[in-house]
């Protein structure tokens, strides 16, 4: 922490560097914790930032986690680059009503935020009760997570895990903000669109510290589309991928797609892959909610009936209750809805089905599911290329 209180309660923030002269001078005075008033220790040496810390015996209600340096210094940077957007900025400030002491706390005309540099783990619960007592005191919270935790593993592909999905809830599943303060450098990841577990697609946008704005950190502009041709090769990824561990409702698509249709895994119809915005719902893989939707639709289709979208949505929340899928975020009936109406028209798009009437589709015609790997292949071109 940077902030600490003289015996005479006068605030000081160690937001800044200091000689050895004026370090010599703040260890002979004594500091005091502005929250729960006991004794900090200082510690101002060559290899880390100035800063205050607890006694290590001492518990205090506004201290949430130790901080390590990266964070230390990704708050300090924070807190330098606000004073910079014309902002009424504090440091650490305890918020009485909320019994908590955020990072930082900004107000801007008539909006008050308050900025959360989370490098730490930080369990679901946490989050959502300190997202509510910072809204209950009056703040919008603005979560930042550390860029350590921004794993690339393929040119649009990221791996996200329950940490970072618990952020994309909480930002009303609109994007993910990171700040690196090595590179000086916000990220954000934009449309975010899960394949496997801890396997997603999502458009990374990097936004240097002296070219930020507070519009574009607090009020980034909406989802950007997918670009089918980099989903593509994720689809051939899975297809060329030998031997695999499957989760159990992995598994079962695998076992039902080879009963019902003769389909080999790798062989899944490039209808099961299609990368819709509401997706992440889904805890389980794109091919195994869109899988579970295929069959029934190509079950309907061979009876002649018509394929009913309230249906599908019916349909696939029986599943959900079976725990045949999984889903990421529990009851979400509104964005299931949309996932399905999505996905729907998608294939429309493709000429796999035609709306005959709202929200009631026929498939375009009898198509066969592909013979051979060069047949799959331009059925993939078709979905997913330039």
């Amino acid at each position: 922490m940077f902030s600490a209180v003289t015996a005479d309660g006068k605030l000081i923030q160690l937001a800044g560097s200091y000689s050895k002269e004026k370090a010599a001078e703040l260890r002979k005075k004594r500091w005091f914790c502005p929250v729960c008033k006991s004794e900090l220790d200082i510690k101002l040496g060559r290899e880390k930032l100035p800063h205050f810390a607890h006694k290590k015996s001492r518990l205090c209600p506004g201290e949430s986690e130790p901080e390590s340096e990266y964070h230390l210094e990704g708050k300090r940077q924070l807190f330098l680059w606000l004073k910079t957007q014309g902002c009424s900025v504090s440091l650490e400030p305890y918020l009485t009503s909320a019994g908590q002491r955020p990072d930082l706390t900004a107000e801007s005309g008539e909006e008050r935020l308050a900025f959360e540099f989370q490098c730490a783990n930080l369990s679901a619960d946490s989050l959502k009760s300190r997202t509510a007592g910072l809204k209950n005191a009056g703040y919008r919270p603005v979560w930042i997570i550390g860029a350590k935790r921004l794993k690339r593993l393929a040119a649009q592909f990221f791996r996200l895990s329950a940490f970072h999905w618990q952020f994309f809830e909480v930002h009303s599943f609109s994007s993910l903000l990171f700040y690196c303060p090595d590179a000086r450098s916000f990220y954000r990841l934009n449309s975010i669109t899960p394949f496997y577990t801890g396997y997603s697609y999502a458009g990374l946008t990097a936004i240097p510290l002296h070219k930020a704005n507070l519009k574009d950190i607090c009020h980034p502009e909406g989802r950007h589309s997918v670009r089918l041709p980099s989903w593509g090769r994720a689809v051939a990824g899975f297809r060329n991928k030998s031997e695999r561990f499957l989760s159990e409702d992995a598994g079962l698509i695998r076992r039902l797609f080879y009963e019902r249709h003769q389909v080999a895994f790798p062989f899944l119809p490039s209808e099961v892959f299609i990368p819709v915005s509401a997706g992440f719902v889904f805890a389980s893989p794109v091919f195994v909610w869109q899988g579970h939707l295929y069959l029934r639709i190509a079950e309907l289709s061979k009876k002649g009936a018509p394929i009913r979208l309230s249906g599908m949505v019916h349909d696939l929340r029986q599943k959900i209750r079976r725990k045949e899928i999984r889903m990421r975020y529990g009851s979400q009936d509104s964005l299931i809805g949309m996932a399905v109406k999505q996905y729907a028209d998608f294939l429309c798009l493709q000429d796999f089905l035609r709306e005959i009437e709202n929200e009631v589709y026929m498939p375009s015609s009898q198509r066969k599911l592909p013979q051979t790997a060069e047949e799959l292949r331009r059925r993939d071109l078709l979905f997913f290329g330039e």
